[in-house]
């Protein structure tokens, strides 16, 4: 949507003096904010990066808005970021810069990031060619170049129609050639509402093209909406007898205020936040009740925080000829949260689990205290409806993929009942692999052993270690499986993708190979371990890098190995047991033995950390130092030149 567009429906909805203000606001923050923007705005011939090994699939996206707008929530960049994970280098072109220029401070999961102005079509083909992704979410003029390129290289395209364009909403956006050329070229059509699916078959009807349009709504990022984690409560959370909240656009002629207040008014103790840019809404914010709150535009990494301490989440909108092509992309997120909603009876949500519609503000009224959340509806929804079942289905439909090797996964439990059973149910859900299922339980006392005896010995091999060890309880798991490759996880850990091994198995075909892990770290210059990857922006694999071998050491939390090489450095040290330093150990035992260790974020896998020990007590911090010791003298003596990899 063009700045004209938007200043003239900012005078239709709030006046013209308002609108001239918004205007004002606008030009002050894209001022104060230019030099920001800018390091965001880059090519991908820029980011060469220090990556041993680069990303052969590319994929570009070309969005409406940057990645950035909004908190980076909405699909197209939660597609770019998702397809980072599962292995592309992405190029992010936009064809619309945001009202709010602010970076927010996220970190781009991207190769490239471009405002396509000034941007020709050469620069997606030296970036892509034959086979690569192009994602496209509008139909836009400004795509229509790209896209022939795109053609023209031999790449995969999709077409995703994500709002009704025909609308208002589309005014500067919807082009009707641009729309036909799409239609005609794309190799995938998908689109996010069951309305938009039928507006789409009639464009294909009309233009006598016979393609399937396929169903594919939002998602959510089930990394980062995930109920299990810790969230501090958020310092401008106002406290209420219940809290209530939303978040996204506050502009519209969709936007029910008259049901936002109404529901304030008739609660007066309970409090109500609208989290957005809230610069073109002032006088309704001079109109609010006292106990609705404007906390302004928050990063999407930001919102868990308010959803995981509300009592309920709301979705004003009316039904009007945009909304009701709307897929919600935040009613994933709130019901995700097992936050229940209240929503206007948009047909995209009606029959979600944990929400509750209105027909009208006395409805809505009538109905706030009904809400209830429902675990175990919002575990199996988020399960279903997660980034990578959306990107999946684009990627099976257009690549084939390789016979797997045979492969054994081996998990270990010691009293981890809160969190081992999401590991295998997830496990088995996404084994497009055909690998096996080891789980080593290591003497629990918590009846998590009894429970796999009970529901899972009939997909999962269970085998029971004489006592607690990580390193004899992997060793265990191993001598109790079939595969060619092995691979541990952690009970904390769930898997999100059917193709969540993919990057790794690639990796697997380099000369050398020894081992590859999602966790990584360096030694100090005594030789214990210093620093994790983790304390570095993009954790240490910054866009376009796939993998590399310029670590210290690795962890077990992902960790794939072949099991001649298991089987040629001895496995597991058992004098680690319990536990501390083992998965250390035995990534320099494997650069001992003359292979290369690879460190990747490219693994689909989600991790609630520290569920399996209890880090920071006395306890732990004894283990710590005791197998430290042992670690440092024994490779001291073995191997010194091991421990120099010292990343400061």
């Amino acid at each position: 949507m063009s700045a004209l567009d938007k200043a003239a429906r900012k005078i239709k909805n709030d006046g013209i003096v308002q609108a001239f203000k918004w205007g004002l606001n606008s030009l002050k923050i894209r001022a104060e904010q230019r030099k920001s923007v800018k390091k965001f705005d880059f090519d991908p011939s820029q980011t060469e990066g220090s990556a041993s090994v680069g990303k052969t699939r590319r994929a570009v996206v070309l969005a409406t808005v940057p990645y950035y707008d909004i908190g980076g929530g909405q699909r197209s960049a939660q597609i770019a970021s998702t397809l980072n994970v599962s292995g592309f280098s992405v190029f992010y072109l936009y064809a619309y810069k945001s009202s709010d220029v602010r970076s927010h401070g996220i970190e781009l999961p991207l190769a490239g990031h471009r405002f396509i102005d000034g941007v020709t079509p050469d620069a997606l083909t030296r970036f892509a060619g034959e086979g690569d992704l192009v994602v496209a979410e509008a139909p836009c003029a400004k795509f229509a170049p790209f896209l022939k390129a795109a053609k023209d290289a031999g790449c995969r395209i999709v077409y995703e129609s994500i709002d009704n364009w025909e609308s208002s909403l589309g005014r500067g956006i919807y082009d009707e050639k641009t729309l036909e050329e799409f239609l005609r070229s794309a190799d995938l059509l998908t689109a996010t509402a069951k309305p938009l699916v039928a507006q789409l078959e009639g464009k294909l009807k009309e233009y006598g093209i016979e393609k399937e349009v396929v169903y594919s709504p939002n998602a959510v990022n089930d990394a980062l909406f995930n109920p299990a984690g810790s969230f501090e409560r958020p310092a401008d959370l106002a406290a209420g007898e219940k809290t209530f909240v939303y978040y996204g656009s506050l502009w519209g002629d969709w936007f029910d205020w008259d049901t936002v207040f109404a529901l304030a008014k008739s609660r007066p103790s309970y409090t109500f936040h609208l989290i957005g840019d809230a610069s073109g809404v002032a006088e309704r914010i001079k109109s609010a009740p006292k106990n609705v709150y404007f906390p302004g535009v928050k990063r999407q990494s930001e919102l868990p925080a308010y959803l995981a301490h509300s009592d309920g989440a709301l979705l004003p909108f009316k039904v009007d000829g945009i909304s009701e092509y709307v897929s919600p992309l935040k009613i994933f997120e709130y019901i995700a949260m097992n936050c229940p909603v209240l929503s206007g009876r948009l047909p995209e949500v009606e029959g979600y689990p944990l929400v509750t519609t209105y027909a009208d503000p006395a409805d809505a009224v009538a109905k706030i205290d009904s809400l209830k959340p429902d675990g175990k509806a919002a575990a199996l929804f988020l399960a279903q409806n997660n980034w990578f079942s959306r990107t999946d289905r684009m990627t099976s439909e257009l690549y084939e993929r390789e016979r797997a090797p045979k492969i054994s996964v081996v998990v270990l439990n010691y009293n981890n009942s809160k969190v081992i059973f999401r590991c295998l149910d997830t496990l088995i859900a996404h084994n497009s692999y055909g690998y096996e299922i080891v789980a080593v339980d290591n003497c629990s006392t918590d009846g998590s052993y009894e429970k796999l005896l009970e529901d899972y010995s009939d997909k999962v091999k269970i085998v029971r270690n004489v006592k607690n060890g990580c390193s004899s309880g992997r060793n265990l798991g191993v001598a109790n499986s079939e595969g060619e490759f092995v691979v541990f996880l952690d009970s904390d850990e769930w898997i999100r993708s059917d193709f969540w091994l993919d990057s790794y198995l690639e990796i697997a075909k380099r000369e050398n190979f020894g081992c590859a892990a999602w966790g990584a770290g360096w030694f100090n210059d005594s030789g214990y371990n210093y620093r994790v990857a983790d304390s570095y922006p993009h954790r240490y694999a910054e866009p376009p890098c796939l993998a590399r071998t310029d670590i210290g050491c690795l962890a077990t939390c992902g960790f794939l190995i072949p099991r001649e090489i298991f089987d040629e450095v001895g496995g597991f040290d058992e004098a680690y047991d319990p536990t501390c330093y083992e998965d250390s150990d035995l990534s320099l035992a494997v650069r001992h033995a003359g292979y290369d260790i690879y460190y990747s974020t490219c693994l689909a896998v989600g991790h609630l950390p520290h569920q399996t020990t209890k880090e920071g007590s006395e306890a732990h911090a004894k283990l710590i130092k005791e197998k430290g010791d042992y670690f440092v003298a024994k490779w001291k003596k073995k191997d010194p030149d091991l421990l120099k990899y010292i990343k400061y």
